[in-house]
């Protein structure tokens, strides 16, 4: 029994002495790794390519439909029309603006002779 004894310790001692490795295959790894980034690559520039694509064909949709006025062209032809109908009265002729005050309307240029005239007589 003595022998087995010294035989398990020198075995413990041998296996001690010896440091076990995890065999880990860094070739594969790396190519795990670098195949990995190239997949992600591709699909970011795929998804990125897909969404333009799409935002292209909707661009067009929307200006093919403009036969629909949206808000904004609406808010500028009302705003055109309300222009063009003050500068009618503008230069339309003689008009009431308060009769109980006895105030009139007149085209601008001649309003602005009748300006120049009363400073000038002062």
């Amino acid at each position: 029994m003595h022998e087995s004894t010294e035989q398990a310790s020198h075995n413990d001692s041998h296996a001690a002495e010896t440091p076990v490795y995890d065999d880990l295959n860094t070739p594969i790894i790396g190519l795990v790794g670098f195949l990995s980034a190239v997949i992600t690559f591709i699909c970011v520039i795929g998804l990125q390519a897909a969404y333009l694509q799409y935002r292209a064909g909707n661009e067009s949709l929307r200006y093919e439909v403009g036969q629909m006025p949206n808000k904004l062209t609406v808010r500028l032809e009302t705003v055109e029309s309300i222009q063009s109908a003050q500068l009618g009265k503008l230069h339309s002729g003689y008009s009431w603006v308060d009769k109980k005050a006895g105030t009139i309307g007149m085209p601008i240029e001649q309003a602005m002779k009748v300006v120049a005239e009363q400073y000038e007589s002062k």
